[in-house]
């Protein structure tokens, strides 16, 4: 194994923590819900004022929205999780790209270079740039 490689996970997982991510699968799957009815679908023992907290500080990230329903807040995911991950991976390549400029691109290519899926995948990319159009939408997508 790498010394550089993160050991926290990867995708969704190295960026938010594990209740943080298990709360938002928990919303993506079933929707809007207030902090007791997620508690209950969650695996383990958190406490209800940790979950709570956590909703909390999800809603402030812009993850989560919120409304007061009765003497609670109902809360929702604000993006699917497709939506979140393109995001972070937008944001993640960005910073690679700013940080080791050509190295960066040459290592990414590189890291496609057994999966035929994703070199053609490449391909379609690299051509709709030559083609002149560098919109936000590839003609064909990846997994999250």
């Amino acid at each position: 194994m790498s010394p550089w490689k993160r050991k926290e996970g990867c995708g969704l997982a190295s960026h938010f923590g594990s209740l943080e991510l298990a709360i938002l699968e928990v919303l993506w799957s079933r929707g809007e819900m207030d902090v007791a009815d997620c508690l209950r679908l969650l695996a383990g023992d958190q406490a209800y004022t940790t979950v709570k907290t956590v909703m909390e500080r999800l809603a402030k990230k812009g993850f989560l929205g919120r409304r007061k329903h009765s003497r609670s807040y109902v809360y929702w995911a604000t993006r699917s999780r497709v939506e979140v991950a393109e995001e972070i991976a937008a944001a993640q390549t960005q910073q690679l790209v700013e940080g080791f400029g050509d190295l960066a691109v040459t290592h990414f290519v590189k890291s496609v270079r057994g999966n035929p899926e994703q070199v053609a995948q490449l391909r379609d990319l690299l051509a709709d740039i030559a083609e002149g159009d560098h919109g936000e939408h590839p003609r064909t997508g990846g997994g999250a």
